[in-house]
């Protein structure tokens, strides 16, 4: 073999090898998935950093770099949209609160019900369960893929004039509801429900739009509210809570390898639903604080209150009943029923 043939021959190899390099870096490249995240929630929301963002990098690190989830610098469309940005793939992943569109997702409402639970540690997980075991065979969120799912902590009366003692001193009160639970809620307690995003609250406190609203500690500071609403009413139980669920693009989701897809439900599912709940937990002990300190005054409901509460909500439960069964959830009374007694379960274990 010439002296000529055999640089042609290494020169070939060469390139063989180079184009091999690149072949292997492209596939590399294309293996990865990049899942845009929708920041629709506000920078110091009570669960980005705790639990969403730890999650965010842990996707990357249990699928070994192949999944990353990219937290895009503003939201794609409104907070009330973010299903359909989800559905269509203007976003891969959101955060979504089906109370945003009534009439959407009538089951989920289970997780809006008032009275269940003081303790969100307690109550996300109960409610995850009973959405895997229940709920999620009629499909609610066809067209994507619940990551998790959780019920926020419960909610209480809180307005800018005063501590309530008698369900009468609500009537024609007007306030921002989150639902169409707290709307059938504050319908049946005399108050006037405005139906709004909560990205809308200051603007509606601010300008004396209403005069309250159903919130937990949190989001008062979060949202801003804590010098116009200086006074909560503690139902115990609560007034109800939102219901919110993490979602990923179908699609995109089933492009997912199955090793990594089950990889990433690891760290979601359950998991993520009880962190989720010990976060606003916590949250709520340190804004408690914190309300008081800044002159909130915050007085738990008397047990005569406790009693109207109950008495005038007593259809709440029932409604939903009916609606879920003309959803096709046909065992819905024994569902509500296995969910309560989920959270009698988690309580006591506590």
């Amino acid at each position: 073999m010439s002296v000529h043939m055999k640089t042609i021959l290494k020169t070939l190899g060469v390139a063989a090898l180079a184009n091999l390099s690149i072949g292997l870096a492209t596939a590399g490249a294309a293996a990865e998935t990049v899942l845009t995240y929708s920041t629709w929630l506000p920078p110091g929301y009570v669960l980005n950093e705790p639990v969403l963002k730890p999650w965010s990098a842990e996707v990357e690190k249990v699928t070994e770099g192949r999944v990353r989830v990219e937290w895009l610098p503003k939201a794609v469309g409104s907070a009330a949209a973010q299903f359909d940005v989800v559905h269509d793939g203007l976003a891969d992943v959101s955060i979504i609160l089906p109370g945003y569109t009534p009439g959407r997702f009538p089951i989920m409402e289970i997780g809006e019900l008032p009275l269940l639970e003081n303790d969100p540690a307690v109550l996300s997980p109960s409610f995850y369960r009973v959405y895997d075991q229940y709920l999620k065979q009629l499909k609610p969120f066809e067209g994507t893929h619940v990551l998790s799912i959780w019920a926020s902590t419960p909610t209480h009366i809180v307005n800018d004039s005063a501590i309530i003692t008698d369900v009468a001193q609500l009537k024609g009160m007007k306030m921002r509801a989150p639902s169409a639970t707290a709307v059938a809620i504050m319908n049946q307690l005399g108050i006037v429900p405005i139906q709004k995003p909560v990205s809308e609250m200051y603007e509606l406190a601010s300008t004396g739009v209403v005069d309250g609203t159903f919130f937990p500690f949190n989001p008062i500071l979060d949202w801003k509210v804590q010098d116009i609403f200086k006074y909560v009413t503690v139902v115990d139980g609560g007034l109800g809570q939102s219901v919110l669920a993490l979602l990923v693009n179908e699609r995109k989701w089933n492009a997912i390898s199955e090793e990594d897809r089950a990889a990433i439900m690891e760290i979601s599912g359950e998991k993520l639903s009880l962190a989720a709940g010990k976060v606003y937990a916590k949250g709520e002990e340190t804004s408690r604080k914190a309300l008081e300190e800044g002159g909130v005054t915050i007085k738990d409901a008397s047990a005569e209150l406790m009693t109207q509460i109950e008495k005038a909500l007593e259809p709440i439960d029932q409604a939903w009943i009916k609606k879920a069964e003309e959803e096709g959830l046909a065992n819905a009374g024994e569902v509500l029923k296995a969910f309560r007694a989920e959270l009698d379960k988690g309580a006591g274990a506590n």
